[in-house]
């Protein structure tokens, strides 16, 4: 575990690859793993690596990891900060499996799944709830300690591949984060005092999401879409929601729809073209308001 949580990590505070493997319980996710101890994105690496004819033939599961991004990205072209060491930044490729039913209509809930199953791993070894802030942000007492970007390609042979991008803060001290981001952030280690063990994180949060996205895929969103509305923060709250064509409006966030949209009641519009009273949010930027 380690000393005081605000120590930053010590030069040697890396991922034990060979633990991690021995670690796994996973049938495909994490089998192949490729870790460099630091690059500029783990999912810019995974993306290119599918173009190339060296890439397996089918890289299901495939792993990249790093302990330090230098361009790590975000969702809506923001910059992940990514201070080096002590958090945990990886990608995960997904790979539908041939036969898979009705493939087109749970696309959308990857995104949401992946968040509901690093909630799941957190929430269990932090013993606090970790919820999710829709779409794809993990949340404790409404910090962000982790979000999701996922990025849709075909590999070199053109089958349709899923890269999970996954950055979870951990154990890097709040002084390694920019100041804005501070108010904001947390990580595990601030909130419990203590560090954790990242190797037994990531090797529990590669099995969740295996099991996940196999149940997303064999039985659709069904059940998984229930624990989402449960997880899910956002649910319930008065939200300010930017809208890329109507501008920005004001709501309650009534429910998730059953393609993962966030269905918003409008009580304000700043929009200059008339708004229906429930609105259908599928990608935005949507800010919890307080009160």
């Amino acid at each position: 575990m380690g000393g005081p949580a605000n120590d930053p990590p010590s030069a040697d505070d890396r991922l034990d690859i060979d633990r991690l493997q021995a670690s796994l319980k996973t049938r495909a996710f994490g089998r192949v793993l490729r870790y460099t101890p630091s690059t500029a994105s783990t999912n810019a690496d995974a993306l290119a690596y599918l173009q190339q004819p060296a890439a397996p033939p089918d890289p299901h599961g495939m792993v990249i990891l790093t302990d330090r991004q230098t361009a790590g990205r975000g969702r809506r072209g923001r910059t992940w900060h990514s201070p080096p060491q002590g958090n945990i930044y990886t990608s995960v490729v997904l790979v539908p499996r041939p036969g898979t039913a009705r493939i087109g209509p749970w696309l959308s809930w990857i995104p949401l799944c992946a968040a509901l199953a690093a909630a799941d791993c957190l929430t269990s070894r932090a013993g606090r709830t970790v919820s999710v802030k829709w779409p794809n942000d993990l949340l404790i007492d409404d910090k962000k300690i982790g979000g999701i970007l996922c990025e849709q390609t075909t590999t070199s042979n053109r089958t349709m591949a899923i890269v999970i991008g996954i950055g979870l803060n951990i154990n890097a001290a709040l002084d390694s984060f920019p100041d804005e981001l501070r108010p904001s952030a947390t990580t595990l280690a601030a909130e419990f005092g203590r560090r954790f063990d990242r190797v037994s994180i990531l090797a529990d949060l590669l099995l969740q999401l295996e099991q996940r996205m196999d149940r997303l895929f064999l039985d659709g969103p069904g059940s998984i879409a229930d624990e989402f509305t449960q997880r899910c923060s956002t649910v319930g709250r008065t939200v300010r929601v930017t809208l890329e064509e109507k501008g920005v409006v004001q709501g309650i966030a009534e429910s998730i729809g059953p393609d993962g949209c966030l269905r918003l009641r409008v009580t304000s519009s700043e929009s200059s073209t008339p708004l229906p009273t429930l609105v259908e949010v599928r990608s935005a930027e949507v800010v919890h308001l307080r009160g």
